[in-house]
This record gives structure tokens, sequence and C-alpha cells, in this order.
């Protein structure tokens, strides 16, 4: 019975392993044929569904071999070895097809549980499945002893192959993460002081960067080259900050900044998702070229030169401050040319700040966004979905980090980059700032500007009332302000330290935020948040360049400016040649 049993077992992988292998094939050449442009995790993808599928079939077909070997073995069934092995052929067949076809049907449905699958697809792929594996019965005839007449020779290429395949997924994290261990990450949180957060911002911010000017005035020829400062600010829209325009969103320490830089309030990002945005940011390339085209799954290649390589091989000391998760090194691959790469993220479960498991993370993202197995998996246990609503960023936290940063590295030529995540959702800025203006104020609505909205914006159920969204917008300033006064902490430190004197600062945000102005009165969840249309609320932001050496008063940029030309003008600040790889241009003519 044992070795019925062991027979029918390698069979079933085997067959299993060919026909998942035979399916993956498909699915790749579907997931190339559909990609319209380049992008950076489609080799990956590809690669993703033969190991997947094939070493699910293999599974299913080796649990489906052993059982049907049993049940030959009790039933004493007379047939021959030849009908055995085309029984065998023919069903894993026809179990291949229903597989596949019900994985396809499946994702084409949402791959959401919820929804399922509608029962007439579900029949017509079984009866198709049935007609495979019956149609297919004659033509095993011809080859299948062949194949499987071999007990020893089957186990040998079933059991190799499937070892082969199942080493190269778990490689991939051991590799990643022994690249991703290599960045440094050093303990500023925890040596953070206080005292370096002031209490009253404005008096000393503002003389600061008076005094900063006239200093840089002064120096000018002797300070040597300028440190550069860029702080981006994740979902921030243009058009809901006062240097921009907005009369009702408190925004003083931008207001501030503004009234000395150089301001455009038409400045566009390439794509309005974050990763896609940031990658062209950094490398001054369109996604279609860099290939980072989805959040969280594409990653930035090493092929390309990014503002920070380019900065430290020019002898800066190069530097991050992040406070989520998707701009993690097993996410995103922005961690490149930084010699400090850390983030700051509350509620961010260890196993995400661990290299290794954080790879692994990483990896069962790309899998289950790509592959229609993956994506089954996924709609089933909810991993990602129960993460995000945990985690948060918050703008005290990246701005005390960032000071400690610069509290221990003020004598350093630095290039330093400081990312605020509060203006994207989740809309949850501390007490007292969710009072701060009229609409977030006696609320008793369904909504906490948490990711609940969110998920129902996803399953198609967001039906606010007029006080609903009044109350999100309210929320979304309110996170706005917050995160103004925290970028006036930064800039009210380098101020008191003597620091702005020297330091280019260069903000912008990835991109914009909808908040439900198009559709009708009070849309559903077609014209909210971002990352799916073009609409100029999702990707108009603001970008403003300080440069004490030479603006003296606001500068209007006029002209429609775009992420890309954010790297020209920064070397071309600083006075190093801009690469062949630089697709934008230098705002500062």
């Amino acid at each position: 019975m044992a070795q019925s049993l062991a027979i029918g077992l390698t069979r079933g992988l085997l067959l299993g392993l060919v026909g998942g292998l035979l399916a993956g094939l498909i699915e790749a050449g579907g997931l190339l044929r559909d990609s319209p442009v380049m992008r950076a995790a489609l080799a990956e993808a590809a690669l993703y569904t033969l190991i997947v599928d094939g070493l699910a079939c293999a599974f299913l077909g080796g649990l489906t071999g052993a059982a049907f070997a049993a049940g030959l073995r009790i039933a004493n069934a007379p047939y021959s070895s030849r009908t055995v092995a085309a029984l065998y052929v023919s069903g894993a067949g026809g179990l291949v097809v229903a597989a596949a076809g019900l994985l396809w049907a499946f994702r084409a449905y949402g791959a959401d549980r919820t929804v399922g699958v509608p029962t007439p697809i579900i029949g017509f792929i079984l009866l198709l499945a049935v007609a495979v594996g019956t149609l297919g019965y004659p033509l095993a005839w011809s080859f299948a002893w062949s194949l499987l007449g071999s007990a020893k020779r089957t186990a040998i290429a079933s059991v190799s192959g499937v070892v082969v395949l199942g080493l190269i997924l778990p490689g991939q994290v051991v590799l990643e993460a022994r690249q991703h261990a290599q960045t440094q990450r050093s303990d500023t949180l925890g040596n953070v002081d206080a005292a370096l957060l002031a209490t009253d911002l404005s008096a000393y911010l503002e003389d600061g960067i008076e005094l900063a000017m006239s200093r840089a005035q002064l120096n000018r020829g002797s300070a040597g080259p300028p440190n550069v400062l860029l702080i981006t600010v994740d979902a921030l829209r243009a058009d809901h900050i006062s240097p921009c325009g907005n009369s009702w969103i408190s925004t003083p320490s931008l207001e501030l900044l503004a009234r000395y830089s150089a301001v455009s309030c038409h400045t566009y990002t390439v794509q309005p998702q974050t990763n896609p945005a940031l990658a062209s940011i950094f490398t001054s390339t369109y996604p279609a070229i860099n290939g980072v085209r989805v959040h969280m799954v594409d990653r930035l290649s090493e092929s390309f030169d990014t503002v920070a390589k380019m900065l430290q091989r020019s002898g800066y000391k190069t530097a991050a401050i992040i406070p989520w998760t998707s701009l993690e090194p097993a996410f995103s691959g922005f961690q490149q040319g930084f010699e400090t790469y850390e983030a700051f993220v509350l509620n961010e479960p260890a196993s995400l700040q661990n290299p290794a498991t954080a790879s692994l993370a990483g990896l069962y993202r790309r899998v289950t966004e790509q592959v229609a197995l993956g994506s089954a998996v996924e709609s089933v246990l909810g991993l990602r979905q129960g993460t995000e609503a945990e985690i948060d960023g918050r703008a005290d936290v990246t701005a005390t980090a960032a000071i400690n940063w610069l509290a221990n590295n003020a004598n350093s030529h630095f290039f330093l980059w400081v990312h605020y995540f509060d203006p994207h959702y989740p809309w949850t800025a501390p007490e007292p700032w969710d009072q701060l203006y009229e609409g977030g104020r006696d609320y008793d609505g369904p909504y906490d500007g948490g990711m609940s909205f969110v998920y129902q914006m996803r399953a198609g159920i967001f039906d606010p009332a007029p006080r609903d969204v009044e109350f999100l917008r309210a929320m979304y300033a309110s996170e706005v302000s917050y995160t103004d006064r925290y970028i006036g902490q930064l800039l009210g430190y380098m101020a008191q330290n003597h620091l702005l004197e020297n330091t280019i600062i260069v903000l912008t945000s990835d991109h914009g935020e909808q908040l439900g102005e198009r559709g009708g009165p009070w849309p559903e969840g077609d014209f909210w948040l971002h990352g799916d249309d073009l609409y100029d609320e999702g990707i108009r932001v603001p970008f403003m360049v300080f440069d004490p050496r030479t603006i003296r008063d606001r500068v209007e940029v006029t002209a429609p400016v775009q992420h890309i030309d954010i790297v020209p003008t920064v070397l071309d600040l600083v006075g190093i040649p801009v690469p062949r790889q630089v697709m934008g241009r230098s705002i500062m003519p």
C-alpha cells in the first residue's frame, strides 16, 4: 500500500508540476502582453507565475495522485498499467484546467472573496475541465506509460523539480535581506532630546531665516558647497496651503518658507502614486523609463543614478528619514545612495523591521499583486489590509528623528531627505489638531478619519452624507496643518543652530489628493484619494526652493514644472554636472 501511495504521489507531483508550469507560462505571457509600458517587476512577475503555479499544481497533483492510487488499491480495479498511466495524465489535465480556470475567474471578478465567482461561470469551468480530461484520455494512452512507467525516474524528476522551484524564492529573500541589512541604521530615535522641539516657533524661525540669509550673503565664497535638505510631504495638494492661495487652512511654516523661496504652485507629478512619483523625483526619469509603475510592487533598479548617489559621489553625507512602510527597501529600492536610511513607522510590526522578514513581506506583496493564485490567497488571509489598518506615520516623530540626525551630524556636508506622511490617509491627527477646523468638531457620523472609509471605497459601498464629506475634508486639513507645524520645527532647529545659512531646501509633494470635488453633489468613492486618474486635485503639488545665497524674496515660477525637473535644479544649484540619464530641466534660468 505504501509503495502504491508513493508511486501515485510522485506521478501526481510530476504531472501537476508540468501542468502548473504550462499554466504559469500562459499567465506570464498574459502579464507581459497586457502591460502597456515597461515595468520593473514584470520580469520577476513572469518568474513568480511559473514558480507559484508550478508548485501549487504540483502539490495539488501530488495529493490527488496519492488519493487516486489509494482508491485503485482499495477497489482492486483490474486496470492495466497503461490505462492507469493514461488516467493519471488525463485527470491531471482536467485538474489543471479547473484550477487555472477558477483562479482566472476569481481574478476577473475583482479578486474579492466577498464578491465571488458567479455559479454559471464555475459550472462552465468544471464542465470544461471534465471535457479536457475525457477527451485527453485517448491522447494520453499513446505516451502516458513512457512518461510514467519508471517509478524511479518519475520520483527523481518530480522531487528534484519541486525542490529546485521551491528554493528560488527563499534564495531571493536571503540575498535581498543581506543586501538590505547593509544599509546603515543608527539609534536616532532613542537618543532624541525633547528640548530640541520648540514650544513657540514663529519668532525664532522667522528671525532665523532673516539671519541665515544675511550670514549667507556675508559668508558667500567661504562657506563651502551648500547642504541640501529635501522635504517631501505625502499627498499634499498645492491648493491646500496658504502659499498657493488657500485662505482657510493654517500653514504658517510653509508661508514663511515661501516668503524667501522660489515657489511653483503648478508643479505636476508624473504619476499620482507615492513610489512611482518618488522614483521620478530621485532619478529625473519618467515611470515608463525607470519602470516603477505600481506602488510597492515595482522597485527602483540599481542601474539608475539617484540624486543621493550623485551627491554622495560629490562628497555629501547622505541620510533619509522615512515614516512609512512603502518606502522600506523591500518595497521601493530607494535606499540606494543613502549611508543612513531609517524608517520611523508607528505600530509597524517587528517583522517589517527585520531585513529577512521584510524581504519576505515584499515578495508576498509582489506575488499577491501580480499572480492569480497569490491574489486568491491574499483575499482569504487579508494580511496586507490588516497591516495597513494599524500602521501610521506621524510628523512629530519624523521631525524629531530628523532633528536628532542633524544634531549628530551638524558638522557634516550633508544631503538629508525627510518625508512627512500625515496628509496621506488615514486622517487621524492627534488631539487637539483633530478639532482645528469647524468641520471636524461635534461630528457623530460613521467615520473617524481612519481606514474604514477607504475600505468602503474599495468595496464600492462608500455613500457619505454632506456632513461626512465636511468632516473628512476637515480631517485632511488638520493633517496638513499638523505637518506644517513639524516642518516648522525642523526649519526652526536649523535656524537656531546656523544650519539654514548654507543649506538649500527643496520642498514638494509626491502627489495630491482628491476630496470628492468631482461627480455629484456628494459623490461616492469615484473621485476621492489618489492613484486612479489625472485630475488636477490629484496631480498638482507645491514646489519650493529656498537658497539663502541668492534668493532674498519670493520668486514666482509661473511656467509648469514636473517632478523630473527637481534633480537638475538641485544639481544646478550645487554645481554638479547633470548626467545624461536626466530627462528634466533646471528651473534656475
